[in-house]
């Protein structure tokens, strides 16, 4: 069944590599140089509750005639405070007592790298790094080096879209450690990058990212991102992104076990869910 997969996979690769692209105009030509843009994003709410997200991201890119590379790197975090109330002394004459914890209640961190060589003007050739931790989704940390092959299908001033296929290796450590899966793992990967240019003050990104690990062939992790950011000035723009990040067998997490109604003291590994969420509204300023 694994070599049927893999004569499937390779079959497709070299079909799609078969297929050429339409040429460029040299006004539609892609800009070459060093782009460079920092994101910030910050919410905080008070009052009777109280929590704040901030979080930093870069991607510094450097285009060639022929090659591109790109780094990649941020995170985030959100803070809450939980106030508990209690009030000490009679109905009619009391002090109220405060106490306040704060915890953190999601954290998630990357860098990635990666390099593209263009052999004509349909095929390239690519290696690249990833590093992630995401603790609330069961991830302590994740290393992932990925060598493959692509299609060029469009690569324009205002318009790129690119196709990958490659295979990777993954070192991943879980907040929770699953005694039945491997730390260490081989696997293939597709990937496709797009971004329009819709208008002179708006663009269109979408990147879909999808790992099946060879060693437990029911893990498969889709990562899909989309954003449309709308330029506010020269050098700032609005960007509203969502991100679904899918797992089919999910990292595991420890709950309280309880009897009766009372806890007993001991924990059990449940799986955490499938599908995360995440929305945001950042702020880009471009070098």
């Amino acid at each position: 069944m694994f070599s049927i997969r893999m004569r499937i996979v390779i079959s497709l690769v070299f079909f799609l590599l078969s297929i050429d692209v339409h040429s460029q105009n040299e006004e539609d030509k892609k800009e070459l140089g060093w782009f460079f843009e920092a994101e910030f994003v910050g919410l905080w709410s008070g009052g009777n509750s109280e929590s704040f997200t901030y979080g930093l991201a870069a991607n510094l890119r450097r285009v060639w005639e022929n090659s591109e590379f790109r780094f990649d790197a941020g995170g985030n975090q959100t803070e809450s405070k939980t106030t508990t109330r209690t009030a000490e002394g009679t109905t009619s004459d009391f002090e109220v007592n405060e106490d306040t914890k704060t915890e953190k209640t999601a954290e998630t961190f990357y860098s990635r790298a990666r390099y593209d060589y263009q052999f004509s003007k349909s095929f390239f050739v690519f290696g690249g790094i990833d590093w992630l931790r995401n603790r609330p989704a069961g991830i302590e940390s994740r290393f992932l080096l990925a060598a493959g092959i692509g299609n060029t299908w469009v690569d324009e001033k205002n318009l790129r879209f690119k196709t990958g296929y490659s295979f990777t290796y993954s070192f991943q450590n879980d907040v929770i450690e699953n005694p039945f899966t491997k730390t260490k793992f081989p696997g293939v990967r597709f990937s496709y990058d797009f971004w329009d240019k819709l208008s002179a003050s708006t663009e269109f990104e979408s990147i879909l990212i999808v790992d099946w690990n060879l060693d437990n062939t029911d893990d498969v992790r889709i990562d899909f991102y989309n954003a449309l950011p709308v330029t506010i000035s020269e050098m700032f723009a609005l960007k509203p992104s969502l991100q679904l990040l899918w797992r089919s067998d999910p990292a595991l997490t420890e709950v309280d076990l309880v009897s009766g109604g009372v806890s007993t003291g001991e924990k059990v590994t449940i799986p955490l869910k499938k599908l995360d969420t995440l929305f945001s509204l950042t702020l880009i300023m471009k070098i």
